[in-house]
């Protein structure tokens, strides 16, 4: 059983500041909310789509103060409002046993909400905060108020990765998450606003380099294949590989060529079917056809845009469509090197064609 990104957590030394760097930095306003008597800290929210939210949060100066350190290291919070921390869901904590100390799992309530999260005795953040922390729901999440604002990945940056990296394994997280080397810790997390793409990050980054960003999205392009590899999917290995795969494009889309675009429509018609949704599988296969014939992409990427036509053609129960863009992607193989041949003919012969 997964974890899966729960939320995002953006910290303020007011919940003003909170919400406003927020809003400035992405166009929508966080609301509602309410106050964390057990923390004395207090919050607002706004949904980011897929079961996913920012949360604003800050110390509330009417609260009594608690008998513990508060989470998410608010105690020595200072600076500026910026992407402060993240939370990872699981439906039970019991079977997954973190490689770093998260902390005890502690009874929360807010309203009607109850949960439990991880907390550690001292409240710091751990591994520079870049890790997360562990939240298990006694009720459904809260279901938010729509907003125009979508999720698309989070960045995870530390001098030791490997580690960052064997902790997310030991979670056994799936999503749109990479983690990166880099001389510090911090997080980039990207979004699709009514704006364009925006982002937001921890005190000090901004927007991710142009090398940064390639390598974010062939991170998500790999973890997209890990999931397709599996026999065997729970709706959160789907629900992730989908949101992978749109996500690598999403960043193809802003920094790389239109064989990147193709092939991440293509990547995307795959999941798609795999899962059994012919129309979306077809929709992407047409998409990367369209983007070969109009930037001329050549090589092997066309044979593999014929190729997904034909794999959602199938899934649809349209054999002959299928047939017919089979036949095309052979033709175009021909043509190509014994590598990039190889390939194509092994994706021909698992298209499910009678």
């Amino acid at each position: 059983m997964p974890s899966v990104l729960d939320h995002l957590v953006v910290a303020g030394s007011t919940l003003a500041e909170a919400s406003a760097a927020i809003s400035s930095a992405l166009g929508v306003s966080p609301i509602g909310g309410g106050q964390h008597p057990r923390m004395g800290t207090h919050n607002q929210v706004v949904s980011t789509g897929e079961g996913t939210y920012l949360e604003a949060i800050a110390i509330d100066p009417g609260a009594v103060g608690p008998d513990r350190p508060r989470w998410f290291g608010l105690d020595e919070f200072g600076g500026p409002a910026a992407l402060h921390h993240w939370v990872v869901r699981t439906p039970d904590f019991t079977r997954i046993s973190p490689s770093e100390d998260l902390g005890q799992m502690t009874p929360m309530q807010r309203g009607d909400l109850t949960w439990r999260i991880g907390i550690p005795a001292d409240g710091r953040l751990r591994l520079d905060g870049v890790a997360p922390s562990v939240i298990s729901w006694d009720v459904a999440p809260p279901c938010l108020p729509a907003s125009p604002l979508q999720f698309i990945s989070l960045t995870l940056l530390h001098p030791d990765a490997a580690r960052v990296r064997a902790l997310l394994d030991s979670l056994d997280f799936v999503g749109p998450v990479t983690v990166q080397a880099d001389l510090g810790a911090g997080m980039i997390a990207a979004f699709q606003t009514p704006e364009g793409s925006q982002f937001l990050a921890s005190d000090g980054l901004g927007e991710p380099s142009l090398d940064r960003e390639r390598q974010i999205a062939m991170d998500l392009f790999h973890a997209t294949w890990r999931l397709l590899d599996l026999t065997e999917r729970d709706a959160d290995q789907a629900g992730a590989m989908v949101q992978c795969a749109k996500a690598s494009l999403w960043h193809w889309r802003r920094v790389g060529a239109p064989t990147q675009w193709a092939i991440g429509e293509w990547q995307c018609s795959r999941a798609y079917a795999v899962l059994g949704d012919g129309t979306a599988a077809l929709e992407h296969a047409q998409r990367a056809l369209a983007i070969c014939d109009a930037e001329r992409v050549d090589d092997f990427v066309p044979a593999s845009a014929h190729e997904a036509l034909a794999r959602a053609y199938a899934v649809l129960g349209d054999m002959d469509a299928a047939r017919e863009q089979r036949n095309l992607s052979y033709r175009i193989a021909v043509d190509l090197d014994d590598e990039d041949r190889d390939v194509i003919e092994h994706d021909l012969g698992t298209l499910p064609i009678e």
